[in-house]
This record gives C-alpha cells, sequence and structure tokens, in this order.
C-alpha cells in the first residue's frame, strides 16, 4: 500500500465519524507526557501575559473572548492579549513576526502553513513534550497525519474541517435551482450558464483564485486519486488531464457561471462580505466548514442556507471532499512563557464549559468530548455538522506536505488568474503549469 492509500486509509478510520452519532467515545487522561527540557516553566502564581493570535469572523471573536475572559477568572495570574483580525494578510503577518522573533505566544494556524513552518526551521514548539498537555485525549493518527513534522508535534487541533458548498438555500429555491443534488462539473456548469443567461446579474458561485485553485487541485485529485505532487517531487498529473480541468475552468468564467474574477478578487478570503451574496445575487459559496457561520450571518434574517457536497466527475477516482484540521493552535518556540501557553492551549481544547462557548465557531470540535459537549448544547449549527458529516464520507485522498506548498499554489493561482481573463488557452496553460511546477519543484528539491 502506498503512502498516500495508507494515509487516507487511516484518516478515514480514525477521528470522523458521524456527526448525528449518540454515543459518547471516551477519552484517555491516564498516560503522562514526557516533560520537555526547553520548557520555560513559571511560577503559577506569578502575573503572566501571553498572546494569543487568531484570524475569523465576529462570532468567532466574540466567542475566544469570552472563553478569555472564563480562563482570568479562573486563573487571576494570566492575562490574555487577543490579537484577532480577519483572515487578509494574515498568514504573511504571522510567518514574518515567527522570523523576526516578535511573534505571540499562541498562534492560530492553517494546517497546510506547518510544513514550511519547520522545514529547516525551529519556530513552533514540540508539543509532544510539553507536561500540561496529554496528548493521549487526541487521536494518535490524526496528530501523525496532519501535526507532526519532522518527528515534532507542532500544532493541535482546534476543529474538523470539510470542504462545502453552501447554497442559499431560500434563493436556490426561489430560482428553481435543485441544490440538494449531486453536483458534478457537468451540472455545475449547466446550472450556471442557465442562471446567467436568465438574469445577466446573477451568478451561481464565487471564483476568488484561492477557490478555483483549489478545484483546480480536486479536479486533478479526482482523475489521479493522488494529492498534484508525489513525495518524490514528481507531478501525478497528465497535460491532457491538466487541459481539461483548464478547460472547464474557462468555459465556466465565459459562461457566467463564476462572477467576474477582476470582481470576485476583491473580496478573496471574505466573500460573505460580497455584496452580490449579501444583496443575493450569487447563490452558492464554496468553502470550509469553518465558515459555514460567517457565510449565513451576512445573509438576510430568516435566509435558509444548506450545506452540500463540492463537485465530483461520475467516474471519480476519490471522494468529492478534502477533509482536514480547520485550524490548529502552536506555541511560539521563543515564547518566554511556555508554560502558562501550553496550559491555557490545554484548557482551551478540552475544557467542556469553553467548549460550549465556543460553540462550531472553529468548525466541530475535533475532541469527541468537546464535539458531544457541543451538540448537547444546541451549540452546533446543523449545517457546520452536516458539511463535516458529509465530507467524513466521501473524503478525498489528503494532499501531502509539499502540494501545499506555497510558491507551488501561487503558481497555480497565477496560471488560473490567465485561464480567467482569457489570456491563455488551456492546453498552454497545461504546459505552463508542468513546466513552472516541474521547475520549482527542482529548485524546492535542493
Amino acid at each position: 500500500m502506498n503512502h498516500m492509500n495508507k494515509q487516507k486509509k487511516l484518516w478515514s478510520s480514525a477521528i470522523v465519524i458521524s456527526l448525528l452519532s449518540a454515543s459518547i467515545v471516551g477519552c484517555s487522561s491516564g498516560s503522562t507526557p514526557a516533560q520537555g527540557d526547553s520548557a520555560k516553566n513559571s511560577d503559577p502564581t506569578k502575573p503572566v501575559t501571553l498572546r494569543f493570535a487568531w484570524w475569523g469572523s465576529d462570532s468567532r471573536h466574540k466567542a475566544t473572548l469570552d472563553v478569555i475572559n472564563l480562563y482570568k477568572q479562573k486563573n487571576p495570574n494570566v492575562t490574555i492579549e487577543a490579537e484577532y483580525s480577519g483572515f487578509d494578510g494574515y498568514e504573511q503577518k504571522i510567518k514574518t513576526q515567527l522570523a523576526g522573533g516578535t511573534a505571540p505566544d499562541i498562534l492560530q494556524l492553517d494546517q497546510p502553513w506547518l510544513a514550511e513552518l519547520t522545514n529547516g526551521n525551529e519556530l513552533l514548539l514540540d508539543l509532544g513534550t510539553q507536561k500540561n498537555l496529554d496528548l493521549s485525549k487526541f487521536d494518535a493518527t490524526y496528530l501523525k497525519n496532519f501535526s507532526t513534522y519532522n518527528n515534532k508535534v507542532v500544532g493541535l487541533p482546534m476543529g474538523t474541517n470539510g470542504r462545502t458548498i453552501v447554497f442559499n438555500k431560500t434563493l436556490a429555491e426561489k430560482l428553481g435551482i435543485p441544490y440538494n443534488q449531486a453536483w458534478t462539473w457537468d451540472n455545475l456548469l449547466e446550472e450556471g450558464t442557465k442562471l446567467h443567461a436568465k438574469d445577466s446579474k446573477m451568478f451561481l458561485m464565487n471564483s476568488d483564485l484561492g477557490v478555483i485553485q483549489i478545484m483546480l487541485a480536486s479536479m486533478l485529485r479526482q482523475k489521479t486519486n493522488a494529492p498534484m505532487v508525489k513525495d518524490d517531487n514528481t507531478l501525478t498529473f497528465t497535460k491532457e488531464q491538466a487541459t481539461e480541468a483548464f478547460d472547464w475552468i474557462q468555459k465556466a468564467f465565459k459562461a457566467g457561471v463564476f462572477q467576474p474574477l477582476g470582481e470576485s478578487q476583491l473580496f478573496a478570503g471574505k466573500t460573505d462580505q460580497n455584496p452580490k451574496w449579501i444583496n443575493q445575487e450569487l447563490v452558492a459559496i464554496e468553502g470550509w466548514s469553518s465558515e459555514v457561520i460567517k457565510f449565513k450571518d451576512t445573509l438576510p434574517k430568516g435566509t435558509e442556507i444548506e450545506s452540500v457536497l463540492p463537485a465530483a466527475y461520475k467516474d471519480s477516482k476519490t471522494g468529492a471532499a478534502v477533509i482536514r484540521p480547520s485550524m490548529v493552535v502552536s506555541v511560539n518556540k521563543r515564547s518566554e512563557n511556555q508554560d502558562a501557553a501550553t496550559k491555557f492551549v490545554n484548557w482551551l481544547l478540552t475544557d467542556i464549559e469553553a467548549a460550549k462557548i465556543l460553540g462550531d465557531v472553529r468548525a466541530v470540535p475535533a475532541l469527541e468530548t468537546t464535539k458531544n459537549a457541543v451538540v448537547e448544547a444546541n451549540k452546533l449549527d446543523k449545517n457546520v455538522a452536516k458539511a463535516v458529516d458529509l465530507a467524513s464520507k466521501s473524503q478525498a485522498i489528503p494532499d501531502n506536505a509539499i502540494s501545499l506548498n506555497s510558491q507551488l499554489i501561487d503558481i497555480g493561482k497565477d496560471i488560473v488568474q490567465k485561464v480567467a481573463f482569457g489570456k491563455t488557452s488551456p492546453s498552454d496553460a497545461a504546459d505552463e503549469l508542468i513546466k513552472r511546477y516541474t521547475d520549482k519543484l527542482k529548485e524546492l528539491k535542493k
């Protein structure tokens, strides 16, 4: 069994189960983690100030601030300075801070960033060696596949994410769009073309570069049952497969399935703020389950939404939806208060009271105990639950670290942009993708 198939099998059997299950799986807390000799411990009564950075929507900010206040009540010696923002620019800011030694103590990070942050660097604390963290509470396969780099656990999952399409159900029903069907690339193109031809101000879906690049990777994955790049830095897809994917993307833009890229890119990473979505001239958004709430919050009160699986080929060789941690929490290795930071992280991820306050603002809690607490408290939105549940039953083979390299992703986005604006043909785009990926992979391998 090759590495990726093994990873898929392990992941499928491990962490994600039906969110509607009433059973509660107990988590062991009996083991004692090894103490790291690098941990900087502090007097538990001494005043400590921690900086905690995250991105998110207003609902995530409010819930996290409420949890911080609760922790302060329980630990009056600890002050936690919240550094929160939107997603736009967050990654570059955090990477710059880490490189410059000015990063916060506690960091919410996107899981794909971990590979680059640990490639030859010692920027993040090894959480597997900290006395305040009992990693037996987390699924071992989950941590191995998504949190462990260079044999170090550098981030703990804050939630479970599934790729989804969120439909404005109220609008779709009004327009006669069969939102709850099994979406294929063919019927997505067909429905979007019909909608825009009937009303030129209407578009079926969002279209920023990040979303379309993910669609490109998804199409190629569905053709090959593999990420775009193998672990040995060679490509898995052919020119013919890439040409077919770019051809679909170009047709979708020409037919008005997608909002024009020049408009949508202004709201990259924040489609919920796009006037087309707010004014109900955009019927659906592809995104992550962790974003479902913010997509819903900017629609008129009373508007119903529905989470469905992303598009897939009828003969797809893998599932329709990527599933992975919604985000991870890491500790800055240069923190002067590692002991206090890891104690807070442990509480944040495992405390039942905290879980009930946070609810689903970071998608579905990663631990079974906290997930069930959120379900019992009716704090798990049905559409968030459905998105992860559907994704868990139709899982795409996961990406490996090299396929998530930001330089490769930027190459994909650049070529997608040329295709969207009609500046290159699908065939030439495929040639360019193969050449630029191959050149960059040789460079990265050095």
